[in-house]
């Protein structure tokens, strides 16, 4: 029986994968319209402009000589005072600098113009398998989805599998797919540099030595991103500018409805498809997605292929920048398009969803550490080098807000050491506010989002995931500062999914108990300035929230009258399978109807409705499927609670 995956065009459709407007004709060049309107930006220059006064109006409270810290306690308490204060305007300063990015990011936005191709571009189109990651089923959903992209040309699909399996080959045979293995070949499986053994980019790097130069383009998406059939017609056409080397696409989720951590992390990568990725072009460094980009195999010899890190994308995208084209003596260039055209799957639970943050986070750090200062000045143009050294601050700037919040409180409620005489009421109001204004900001850049759902959402989801995973951003900066080597772990998907245990929270759960502690030993010695203490009870709660969230799940697993209210992963009997059980439709129709719900280019259909339209199904006979079929919560664990849900 195929697994159901759960359908894509209910949250992304034919809309949101033409944001860049309708094909132009063949282009030489690529060409760009701005993303905002005039009027547009200078209201958001503004909005912005509103936090930055804002947050230098509590600098400059904070500095008001009546509100500075009394240094008549030596020279070593002095010091840590002084320190400790520095830490309390970095704080501001990162808020600040935050506002600043997005503000800049969202002036120079720009949408690129998509052309038609030039006829006859030889294609592949690669994904890849892990054993024990990624499920059989997932990935021939996918696979079955890239044979229905549309191209006149040439077009080759591959599977590129780390096991070599003999039912992946025997499945891609029966598909037609073509199979790629590395498995056992000594030169494809080093111990470091581009064909380093366990890593996504070795995978590619020994396929791409092999076939790449077969091809004019090479597209490549991970095997939950399942891409539309209008996917090369809308990507092709830029490469008829001799100097693009890659063009990639939004990074989105359509599992949205599967658990609280699928929904957070989707809402977290809005505004980096909507603002980021789209300011990137005007400032020209598109971050490299590896989810599912194109790219011309004379580019990636150019540096030797995918770059050896933890996050192979982002340093690859930024390697790139800085060679140079022999036919045209152009740097490369590249292009992100805001076209949604390929569809994945978020992380459904904490563990993997810590796993991949705490990757991307110790990748990063990595990258500043051992490669930035050299390539970024590389880069041929000024915004280029300073837009790359923004958004790579990112991750360390969130660990460090978290650890600086953290000392602030921790000074005081264990040693008695404040670090501004601020009067409470003064500093509670300025900081509401800065964080009210700062709220309202982002909440302003909703509308530039790429679909409606998008542009509706609050990202209270993502805000709170964001606020939860602070103390893995924390650890990941610890351990790559120490030297401590992270192995790469590819995100588990669809069955495959880790399940939440108590261990899982550690950095939260040590950093609840220092801040408990903090608290608990301020009551005690009578420090109780209300704007710590209450800093180090949200710090608290912050840490605690995931932990009884994962205790109340355990409590809906053996109560069942709690499901519907706390069970954070649902299941719901599947109409495709009731059909397959009442002899109505055979597995292979099934199969290929949850294909066509997931790739049609007209508007989304249930699959119910869907099979009607096919006329493989009658109306009384669904309506007999659905009555079987309805929805009955029941309590789920370990494994299980991270199936996928199904819609009817």
């Amino acid at each position: 029986m195929p697994v159901e995956r759960r359908e894509r065009g209910r949250l992304y459709g034919r809309a949101s994968s033409e944001v860049a407007g309708p094909l132009a004709p063949w282009s030489p060049v690529v060409r760009y319209r701005a993303a905002l309107q005039p009027r547009t930006r200078a209201a958001m220059v503004a909005a912005g402009g509103v936090h930055l006064a804002t947050t230098f109006a509590l600098v400059v409270v904070l500095l008001w000589p009546s509100h500075l810290p009394v240094l008549d306690d030596g020279p070593l308490l002095g010091a840590v005072v002084v320190l400790g204060f520095a830490v309390l305007l970095l704080i501001q300063a990162v808020s600040a600098f935050r506002t600043w990015v997005a503000t800049w990011f969202l002036v120079h936005a720009r949408d690129p113009i998509p052309t038609q191709a030039a006829p006859g571009l030889k294609v592949a189109v690669l994904t890849t398998i892990v054993p024990g990651k990624e499920p059989l089923e997932l990935v021939l959903t996918t696979l079955r989805a890239i044979q229905r992209i549309r191209h006149d040309g040439e077009m080759d699909v591959w599977l590129l599998d780390e096991g070599d399996s003999p039912e992946v080959r025997a499945a891609c045979e029966q598909l037609g797919v073509q199979h790629f293995s590395r498995k056992g070949v000594a030169r494809w499986n080093t111990e470091a540099g581009a064909y380093k053994a366990r890593t996504k980019h070795g995978n590619h790097n020994s396929w791409r030595e092999q076939h790449a130069a077969d091809y004019d383009v090479v597209a490549q998406m991970d095997p939950d991103h399942v891409p539309f059939p209008h996917f090369l017609e809308r990507t092709l056409g830029y490469f008829s500018d001799p100097d693009v080397g890659y063009v990639v696409a939004p990074q989105v989720y359509g599992n949205q409805d599967e658990s609280f951590v699928a929904r957070g992390s989707a809402q977290m990568s809005y505004g980096f498809s909507a603002v980021t990725q789209r300011g990137a072009n005007g400032l020209g460094i598109p971050v490299l997605i590896g989810t599912n980009h194109l790219y011309r195999p004379a580019a990636w010899a150019s540096m030797g292929g995918y770059q050896d890190s933890i996050i192979e994308d982002h340093l690859t995208g930024m390697t790139v920048l800085t060679k140079v084209n022999p036919d045209t003596g152009n740097h490369w260039t590249g292009v992100s398009t805001p076209d949604v055209l390929a569809v994945g799957e978020g992380p459904v639970t904490y563990s993997d969803w810590f796993s991949q943050q705490k990757r991307w986070a110790y990748g990063m750090w990595e990258v500043i550490r051992e490669h930035s200062f050299r390539v970024v000045p590389q880069m041929p143009r000024r915004s280029q080098r300073i837009a790359y050294a923004a958004l790579q601050a990112h991750y360390p700037l969130t660990a460090v807000s978290w650890l600086a919040g953290i000392s602030i409180f921790s000074l005081y409620l264990f040693g008695g050491v404040s670090v501004t005489r601020l009067p409470a009421t003064l500093w509670v109001s300025l900081l509401v506010l800065n964080l009210a204004v700062g709220f309202g900001v982002f909440q302003l850049l909703r509308r530039f989002n790429l679909a409606e759902h998008e542009r509706r959402s609050w990202n209270l989801t993502g805000t709170a995931l964001d606020l939860v995973t602070g103390a893995v951003y924390a650890g990941a900066a610890a351990a790559q500062l120490a030297g401590r080597p992270l192995v790469y772990v590819v995100t588990a998907k669809g069955s495959a999914a880790t399940g939440d245990t108590w261990r899982t929270f550690r950095p939260q759960l040590l950093w609840l108990a220092v801040a408990a502690a903090a608290i608990g030993t301020g009551l005690a010695l009578g420090h109780q300035y209300v704007t710590l203490l209450f800093w180090a009870a949200v710090t608290a709660l912050v840490c605690l929230a995931p932990v009884v969230h994962l205790a109340l799940s355990r409590v809906a697993d053996t109560v069942p009258a709690l499901v519907a209210r706390v069970q954070p992963v649902l299941r719901t009997r599947r109409i495709g399978d009731v059909l397959v059980e009442q002899g109505v439709l055979t597995v292979e129709q099934l199969r290929d109807l949850l294909d066509l719900q997931a790739t049609r280019d007209a508007s989304w259909l249930r699959l119910g409705d869907l099979a009607v339209a096919e006329g493989l199904v009658s109306r009384s006979q669904l309506a007999a499927a659905l009555l079987a079929a309805t929805p009955a919560r029941r309590p789920l664990g370990g494994v299980a609670a991270v199936e996928q849900a199904a819609v009817l």
